[in-house]
């Protein structure tokens, strides 16, 4: 007779995430505590052109909408990809050391 493994109850190390929208072309979701928050932004070309001109241009326009919990202390841009002139889909990973690593792609 075979025994059956028994199945053990994990607990998350977190709650589900859910997304909210928090304005136009923006949505966020937060794991709680120190743990990272994830902001998913649409600019348009112009507006991504702007955000990318510097890691402080970048900062400048994350903090000044208030979009993560803390103020940055660094920007890394970690990855790009364009495939014409459409708008970027920005995700960016907030850490609790308030490190922002953005990934942009163009629709």
């Amino acid at each position: 007779m075979k025994r059956k493994p028994t199945e053990k109850k994990v607990r998350p190390l977190f709650p589900t995430p859910r997304w909210r929208k928090r304005a136009k072309g923006v949505w966020k979701t937060d794991l709680g505590g120190k743990l990272p928050e994830v902001v998913i932004l649409v600019l348009s070309n112009e507006e991504f052109r702007k955000f990318h001109a510097s890691t402080k241009a970048a900062m400048r326009y994350i903090d000044r909408r208030h979009f993560l919990k803390r103020k940055l202390i660094k920007v890394v841009f970690a990855n790009q990809y364009s495939n014409g002139s459409g708008d970027w889909i920005l995700i960016i990973s907030h850490t609790d050391y308030s490190t922002a690593a953005v990934v942009a792609y163009q629709s």
